[in-house]
């Protein structure tokens, strides 16, 4: 039973489901001039380019290489927002930087946040402390914003996505629609092939550099057993540190996940003093190019990676199966 499940994310086997998935899902023909779309950060864009297909592209405003919690908006990327017909982001609490432009910037546009969507399953942080907040922005700010780590989330997206874009361009209705469809199935695949694969890694706890895995640890039953940053870019103080060493050491935690999209400085210290194996894992998919299967790619390279540490039967780091998926 246990070597039954190691081919999935073999590479040969592996690059069969890529094949799978990415087979002619999209028509080759538009009905009319697609609107000029506009994505905040790397996830989102790609969940838009499943639905938008081969009908149009959308921009990327805060590159994969920098955290969407701290980026500085550039004068290019202030002009994607002034030119956009459709904006996409999460909101707020993840892209800060990005309120006062979009208000400003994208008054043309319908800004789309999509944390917002009701049909989403959320994480409240407050849930863990015990803490109420009866004020509206300290109930936002509690909602933990990586939806787009919760594949079941990403289908949910994937719907509203489909019906803004028909709304702003119902010649093309055809095409979106059919596209979210297909989309939608690829992800499914996607997530009952991960539960198989990642049976055996539900008892082992892990770290995470910050705060931004509870979507993925929640979607395939795994062990998050804390986090360095508790504010995004920012190191932690004394106490909170002290508290993760007493954690690695009470949970027998031999796995640390950081981020290329912050310093690892911390993270490598803890694992030299304490054991720990560390792995690098990228919420944004920052070596990826896009296609109709990135969004697939994102989630594939970081269990991948979680799996090279958390559950190490395959040969290597588990790195090899992600390059040779197709870009």
């Amino acid at each position: 039973m246990f070597m039954a499940r190691l081919p999935f994310f073999h590479a040969t086997i592996w690059t069969a489901l890529a094949v799978l998935i990415s087979v002619s899902f999209f028509p080759t023909t538009t009905l009319a001039a697609p609107p000029t779309v506009v994505a905040s950060i790397k996830p989102i864009q790609a969940l838009v380019k499943m639905v938008m297909g081969p009908i149009g592209t959308p921009d990327l405003i805060v590159p994969a290489t920098a955290s969407p919690h701290v980026f500085s908006l550039k004068p290019s990327q202030a002009k994607k927002l002034e030119q956009a017909d459709v904006v996409f982001w999460i909101g707020p609490t993840l892209e800060t930087t990005l309120e006062g432009p979009l208000d400003k910037l994208a008054k043309n546009a319908r800004v789309i946040s999509l944390l917002n969507i009701p049909e989403l399953s959320l994480i409240n942080r407050t849930d863990t402390d015990g803490h109420e907040h009866t004020d509206d922005k300290a109930h936002n700010e509690a909602i933990d914003p990586h939806i787009w780590l919760s594949p079941t989330n990403a289908k949910v997206m994937l719907a509203h996505i489909e019906q803004t874009l028909i709304a702003v361009d119902p010649p093309n209705a055809p095409e979106y629609a059919a596209n979210a469809k297909k989309a939608k199935r690829r992800i499914s695949i996607l997530i009952n092939k991960t539960n198989k694969f990642t049976e055996h890694m539900h008892d082992k706890p892990y770290l995470v550099q910050h705060d931004g895995f509870g979507y993925l640890a929640q979607a395939f039953g795994f062990q998050e057993a804390g986090f360095i940053q508790t504010h995004p870019g920012r190191e932690p103080g004394a106490k909170h540190i002290s508290q993760l060493i007493e954690t690695i050491k009470a949970r027998n935690v031999k796995c640390l996940f950081h981020e290329p999209q912050f310093t690892p400085k911390l993270a490598k210290r803890l694992g030299q003093e304490h054991g720990l194996s560390l792995r690098e894992i990228d919420p944004m998919g920052t070596d990826l190019s896009l296609s109709d299967t990135t969004y697939v790619r994102i989630i594939q390279g970081i269990v991948l990676t979680m799996q090279s540490c958390l559950d190490p039967h395959l040969p290597g780091d588990g790195k090899e199966a992600h390059e040779q998926d197709p870009k």
